[in-house]
């Protein structure tokens, strides 16, 4: 599990992780993991100064969690399932989620961005109904939160609706398009995670869960500089070089990325040394 903040042109700085397995000592339950790896995240923030919006998939779209975070006033925007059973606005009995968004009148239509599968016209429905939550089952023990659900479903294809719960305001259709923007910048957690496992995030040889772990907060730590040293001005030499190292073997576009420059990182002195020197003293 991993948690990253998202940064101005869709870098990631990665700021909690942890492992879960089945076969951990100490970390069996991915929910456990999750709700640690968040408050881990949203903590370093809040000390940081900063107030965060948090995003994530299906996985943490849980009810216990959705109604926890709305009653500590976070603002999140979660993937959730649209089979879940909500309280419509004005009733006491819960209903299934999906049939309530399908009978709303669509606000207009929004832009799905989808990552690696493109962007999709969908068109939007908004609702705001009240997740109930008991972990006995009791009455007396409902938890609720009442909450903005966004729908985005394709116009033009077969995928499944990306259905949206947030404390995020949506009742109109640019507030609508906002909360599907939020959505989309999860999309850079995600790239991150993929230069990681190029950087050999899954390629350990070790065996010990301790020495898993020091590895994964080196990949970490090694791509956080990365991050860091794109936005710093006064490593533009480092920079300029690397963008020059890259051009050179024709591996780069308009802009440096972390990707593009753990390339470069890759480009063995021993190997490539003529290229290195060449682009060094110019």
């Amino acid at each position: 599990m991993w948690a990253g903040l998202v940064l101005r042109r869709q870098q990631c700085l990665p700021l909690a992780r942890q492992l879960c397995s089945r076969a951990h000592p100490q970390l069996p339950s991915q929910n456990r993991v999750d709700e640690a790896v968040l408050a881990e995240a949203l903590g370093l923030l809040r000390r940081a100064g900063l107030e965060a919006i948090a995003i994530g998939d299906r996985g943490l779209g849980r009810k216990e969690r959705l109604v926890r975070l709305a009653g500590r006033r976070q603002a999140f925007v979660f993937r959730i399932d649209a089979a879940v059973s909500v309280r419509h606005p004005g009733t006491a009995r819960e209903l299934g989620l999906a049939a309530l968004l399908a009978a709303q009148r669509p606000l207009g239509a929004v832009i799905w961005n989808r990552g690696e599968r493109g962007a999709v016209r969908c068109a939007v429905r908004s609702l705001r109904p009240t997740f109930c939550f008991s972990r006995t089952g009791r009455q007396a023990d409902v938890q609720t939160a009442t909450l903005s659900v966004v729908a985005l479903r394709p116009l033009d294809d077969a995928a499944e609706p990306l259905v949206l719960a947030t404390t995020l305001p949506t009742r109109t259709l640019a507030q609508a398009k906002g909360v599907a923007w939020v959505d989309g910048q999860r999309w850079a957690v995600e790239t991150a995670l993929e230069t990681l496992k190029a950087w050999g995030l899954g390629a350990f040889m070790v065996r010990s869960w301790q020495a898993i772990d020091r590895l994964l907060w080196v990949v970490a730590l090694a791509y956080a500089l990365a991050v860091l040293a794109l936005r710093d001005p006064r490593l533009d030499r480092l920079r300029d070089r690397a963008v020059a190292l890259l051009r050179q073997q024709a591996t780069v576009g308009r802009r440096l990325t972390p990707g593009k420059l753990a390339e470069a990182l890759g480009l063995d002195f021993v190997t490539h040394q003529r290229a290195w020197a060449s682009c060094w003293l110019t």
